[in-house]
């Protein structure tokens, strides 16, 4: 009984942690090329661009999860169709890891 249930939510949290990683990757990894592109000095020098991207990814960044997930349950119903469950907290879980994943891209592409 108590082994089922913790299998159960075993893989429950390693399907969240899958799904909302492959999320946060597929939404970060081009936000932090387009953030790095479109610095001052690089290819596609937009530095307005570059700073509202700079500063929608600062404010996300210090945003506490638990808030973050209250503002997108509305959006969590409108793509899974429920805010509750382990399927609805995928969508704030990449939402709100996105941004550094995006800001890990820029750091390793301005090595470079």
């Amino acid at each position: 009984m108590v082994f089922s249930m913790i299998w159960t939510s075993t893989l429950e949290t390693l399907y969240m942690v899958f799904f909302s990683t492959l999320f946060s990757l597929l939404i970060g990894f081009p936000i932090g090329i387009l953030l790095t592109v479109t610095k001052e000095g690089n290819i596609l020098e937009r530095p307005k661009l570059n700073k509202v991207l700079d500063f929608i990814i600062n404010t996300l960044r210090s945003f506490p999860f638990i808030i973050l997930m209250i503002l997108l349950f509305p959006l969590s119903r409108i793509i899974v169709g429920t805010t509750i469950g382990s399927t609805a907290a995928i969508v704030p879980l990449s939402i709100s890891a996105a941004p550094f994943v995006a800001r890990m891209i820029e750091g390793a592409l301005n090595e470079v």
